[in-house]
């Protein structure tokens, strides 16, 4: 699989590596093997969150290079899928790798079909292809996967699985195992996009009503063998053992709360704007 257009409507060459490889705490040499996508991945999950706030705080989301390099890499804040995998493609290109951006359709448990707008990544190393995807939040993977039909992939007791459907080899679904079964994530067909897909696709799913991120806070962070998930007031901390504990937050620890858990400093203005989103507390 190549990738479609000109490389030049990426403006890959605006993305500070530097900053980026400070921000991952990576040093020393990189070559554009398995082993360095590989390491690069699991740094990018492990360091940057998965926020929503600045569609909360009115700002929008803008995939501007300098925005988003801005907004993740110094003033070291999260971001959503577009924000995560675009910045994470550009630090791939820039580093010799041949990437492809692809459309996934999330399946999770909806009682219906959700649109096609999960960005996620292709990229050939050799005659291989990994699916690689630092913003699907705490149910994504840690590392890239290698794409192969039935490959089963084990990431700090988290357990993946990448199967084709439909017959020949374009349509994939990434499920992740939950008990003794196979939970489906999403799925996806080999077709790469071009930025203004992008453009199109995040602008409905950061302004629509019917998105999941325009009327709720959420976040998520992935460490080392705990996953974190705050959705409106509900904090869930879930191991790979699966077992897990839930709280619900009030209205006077979301600063810190923010700070201390995901990394992600707030004003005293800017707190105050997240917690007026927070639907009412649940009666004692």
């Amino acid at each position: 699989m190549r990738p479609i257009g000109s490389a030049a409507q990426w403006q890959a060459d605006r993305l500070d590596v530097g900053a980026y490889l400070d921000r991952l705490g990576i040093t020393g040499p990189l070559e554009p093997d398995a082993q360095t996508l590989r390491r690069l991945h699991r740094a990018h999950a492990l360091t940057i969150p998965f926020e929503n706030l600045d569609i909360l705080l009115g700002r929008g989301i803008d995939l501007d290079v300098d925005v988003m390099q801005d907004k993740l890499l110094r003033s070291r804040r999260g971001g959503y899928c577009y924000e995560h995998n675009m910045l994470f493609a550009l630090l791939l290109e820039r580093l010799g790798y041949e990437v492809t951006r692809l459309y996934a359709r999330p399946i999770l448990d909806a009682p219906k079909p959700l649109p096609r707008t999960h960005l996620i990544l292709s990229v050939a190393v050799g005659d291989e292809t990994y699916l690689a995807d630092v913003g699907f939040g705490d149910e994504g993977p840690l590392e890239p996967i290698l794409v192969s039909d039935g490959i089963v992939s084990e990431q700090n007791g988290w357990v993946y699985r990448l199967a084709r459907v439909g017959g020949g080899d374009k349509e994939w679904v990434l499920s992740l195992k939950r008990d003794d079964d196979w939970f489906p994530l999403y799925w996806y067909a080999t077709e790469g996009h071009h930025h203004i897909d992008c453009v199109v696709a995040n602008y409905f799913i950061s302004t629509h009503s019917s998105s999941p991120f325009t009327g709720r806070v959420f976040l998520e962070r992935i460490a080392e063998d705990w996953r974190l998930n705050l959705n409106h007031r509900k904090l869930t901390l879930t191991r790979a053992d699966g077992t897990g504990e839930v709280r619900y937050v009030v209205d006077a620890e979301v600063r810190e709360l923010l700070a201390k858990q995901f990394e992600i400093e707030l004003t005293e203005e800017e707190a105050a704007v997240v917690v007026a989103a927070l639907p009412a507390p649940e009666p004692s």
